[in-house]
């Protein structure tokens, strides 16, 4: 397979080039060089270059105040399946449930968020099992309100079910999962065996894999052993009755697949009955006589093959589909075919006619969220696939997408930067800065465009300017009129960018060695030092830079020279061998974004303080606070909402433990509060008030002490709705109390 081929050259070249500094660089090549693989092959192959698809697949530890409340989990569309009118779309980290009674008004019915990247889900009766990292399984009598019955901690990139078993496929782990009690899985059975693919029938397991077919005995769930092999480089399999389809590399014609039918009835000796050329599929769908397949060798095929002749299977129509199609169901009692589209979504194919099939509609989109930008309650995604993504997060709870650009599958974003009326988003198509106007964050319009030297990789709009990191240049963009930006400085770099952090005239680039840049005279930026690392992430506090190295280590710098650096210490986060990417700075908490999110106290600059950790969806693009949210982008695994209330608190409460016999009234309040607090003494009080992370907020305070109680009256007319912390000093005791303004 020549795509194959030249896939994993590049996986070769990638390592070989970043070997002297391995992590998130070298990462996002090899990941970017899998994309349009589907989950289970990808992540064959990402395993065999040390990394990992599903970061979330491990015990997860006790939550020490990092909540997840909110995720849009949009992301490449891998799988579909359904049952009747009901669609099962597995999409990034979430399964929508679709409603097609009505075929010309699909109805979207819920969202299923999982907490892993979805590799498959499959129905069975009333049961929907999904493969993410976890095996999840959900009632779905109602589909519009799917009743999660359990889960089980299984890394399954294939995965098939037969009435309540699971089997299951990874590395070289074949496992046999009995689901009879959702709600305590157990492990029955597993040997060794690896592969891409994976179908059960009958009592027989058949696993595709680069080195052939693989036929495994499962009669008895607690020993399966494999009993025959055929073939090689079959990258999908699927099984029904006596025979067993099966996609392959053809060895006389490299490059070009082949679609085989096998005689199974003797499974410990598979016999080729029939095979099409040019023919093939990621996935395929039996029905009666009619074999539905997606996928191809030029990835954007969907075909019908009538297999009613096993020894002659016949090629009956075929259409074009917009992006790489990985997944395929059929429901010809309507005439429909349902296609799951990578980047271009859920494409819906009416049948009516089998051998001039016809794309009817084209739904959920969604790509890779690279970015994301909040203000006043939207998030605008900048979506590697779509453009640009704007969400609904005023409901953190209920996040949904409201509007996006409509674009081509050219027009590809990796960054943006938003504020008032516009946003900067670079584009990976000429010209590469592009200007959107969302003063209705609901009917985004493109207002303006400027050309870069490269697209941009990542950018920090402040005051009057635009600072752009792009390709092997720093750059400055005039952006005091959003409508007329223009590229005003321009510096050249050493090597590639990938993070930017600005702080005072300075610009900090996560390179290697990562360049300061001196930005004084925005017409001529000028390096004037750098730090002598790989970084995948900078942050700036204090003239005290935090640089995410290599994998699991996190620098500390002395930037009060920016000319001479000089390295104070090092932090290694908690977890064992993990790479760090994105890292920003809320106030005295430093975040550090990767294939988990750690959250450390920097109240003493050099000796970082671990409070927190939480593992994602799926490895972290960007990070962006905004009180009380912290937003991460997720690659393929959309958006996670983190609320970080419980964090500060954790963050204080070792130094000023919480007192009790306080009473706050109204509690949660809209315009007024008053806080009552025993006391005997006519002390001095003190009040102040902080956001979440820290910020001060001013507030007036009226203070009144009468006999045993001290009250404290306070105006809160000015203070944005949210949650705050208030720290009162009666004498010499402290109380850090809770305060909600709605």
């Amino acid at each position: 397979m020549k795509f194959l081929a030249a896939v994993l050259s590049g996986l070769v070249l990638a390592s070989t080039v970043l070997a002297r500094e391995p992590g998130f660089g070298e990462f996002r090549v090899v990941q970017e060089s899998l994309r349009y693989l589907p989950p289970n092959i990808r992540s064959y192959y990402l395993d065999k270059a040390g990394f990992d698809i599903w970061p979330a697949a491990q015990p997860l530890p006790e939550s020490t105040g990092l909540r997840l409340i909110g995720k849009w989990g949009g992301g490449p569309s891998v799988r579909v399946t359904g049952r009747d009118s009901f669609v099962y779309l597995s999409r990034g980290s979430e399964v929508v449930v679709i409603n097609f009674a009505d075929t010309a008004n699909p109805r979207v019915l819920t969202y299923i968020q999982a907490p892993g990247l979805v590799a498959r889900s499959i129905l069975v009766g009333n049961r929907l099992y999904i493969s993410s990292g976890y095996i999840e399984t959900f009632d779905i009598s109602d589909p519009a309100n799917p009743v999660k019955l359990g889960s089980i901690l299984a890394r399954a990139p294939a995965i098939d079910v037969v009435d309540t078993l699971v089997y299951t496929l990874y590395e070289d782990s074949f496992k046999v999962f009995n689901f009879s009690d959702p709600t305590n899985p157990q492990l029955l059975g597993a040997c060794r065996d690896s592969g891409y693919d994976l179908s059960v029938c009958n009592g027989y397991a058949y696993i595709g894999d680069r080195w052939g077919l693989y036929v495994l005995d499962v009669t008895n769930p607690a020993t399966p052993h494999r009993i025959a092999s055929w073939g090689s480089d079959v990258i999908s399999v699927k099984a029904r009755g006596n025979i067993c389809c099966a996609t392959t590399d053809n060895s006389s014609n490299p490059g070009v697949l082949r679609f085989t039918i096998l005689d199974v009835r003797t499974p410990s000796n598979p016999i080729p009955l029939g095979s099409l050329d040019s023919c093939g599929a990621y996935d395929v769908f039996l029905d009666g006589q009619l074999a539905f397949l997606s996928g191809y060798y030029i990835f954007n095929e969907f075909r019908i093959v009538a297999i009613s002749d096993s020894t002659h299977p016949q090629h009956v129509g075929t259409i074009a589909t917009p992006d790489q199609n990985f997944g395929v169901w059929a429901n010809p009692t309507e005439d429909l075919a349902y296609v799951a589209d990578c980047l271009g979504g859920l494409i819906v194919i009416d049948i009516t006619n089998l051998n001039a099939p016809v794309v009817r509609d084209t739904l959920l989109r969604a790509g890779i969220a690279y970015d994301v930008s909040v203000q006043d309650g939207f998030a605008f995604v900048a979506d590697d696939g779509v453009g640009l993504v704007v969400l609904d997060v005023s409901i953190p709870s209920s996040v949904h997408e409201v509007a996006s650009i409509d674009s081509t599958r050219d027009m590809m974003t990796r960054t943006i930067a938003v504020r008032d009326s516009f946003a900067f988003m670079g584009w990976l198509t000429h010209p590469w800065l592009k200007v959107v106007d969302v003063t209705d964050p609901l009917n985004p319009r493109k207002a303006a465009s400027c050309d870069l030297f490269n697209p941009a990789e990542d950018m920090v709009w402040r005051d009057s300017f635009l600072y752009v990191a792009e390709g092997y240049r720093f750059q400055v963009v005039n952006a005091a009129r959003p409508r007329e930006p223009v590229l005003v400085g321009s510096c050249n770099l050493q090597n590639e960018v990938v993070d930017l952090w600005m702080t005072d005239t300075l610009g900090y680039v996560a390179s290697y060695p990562s360049p300061i840049v001196d930005v004084s005279d925005p017409a001529h930026p000028t390096v004037v030092g750098s730090i002598p690392v790989a970084a995948y992430g900078v942050a700036v506090k204090d003239s005290i830079a935090y640089v995410a190295a290599v994998y699991d280590s996190v620098l500390i710098y002395n930037v009060v020279n920016p000319t001479m650096p000089v390295r104070l210490g090092i932090w290694l986060p908690s977890g064992g061998h993990q790479w760090h990417g994105d890292i920003e700075i809320v106030d005295t908490l430093l975040v550090v974004g990767g294939d988990w999110v750690h959250i450390a106290s920097i109240a003493d600059p050099l000796s970082p303080r671990e409070l927190t950790r939480w593992s994602p969806p799926r490895d972290i693009r960007r990070l962006q606070y905004a009180a009380p949210f912290l937003y991460a982008a997720c690659w393929d695994a959309g958006v996670c909402i983190l609320d970080m209330v419980t964090t500060a608190l954790h963050e204080a409460g070792p130094k000023e433990p919480r007192h009790t016999g306080v009473r706050l009234m109204p509690s949660p309040t809209h315009d007024r509060l008053t806080v009552e607090i025993p006391n005997t003494l006519r002390e001095e009080v003190m009040c102040n008030a902080y956001t979440v992370a820290g910020a001060r907020v001013p507030v007036p305070v009226f203070v009144s002490v009468g006999s045993g109680r001290t009250s404290l009256k306070l105006d809160l007319r000015s203070v944005s709705a949210g949650v705050y912390l208030l720290r009162v000093c009666v004498g010499k005791t402290v109380y850090l109390l809770r305060m909600t303004k709605l």
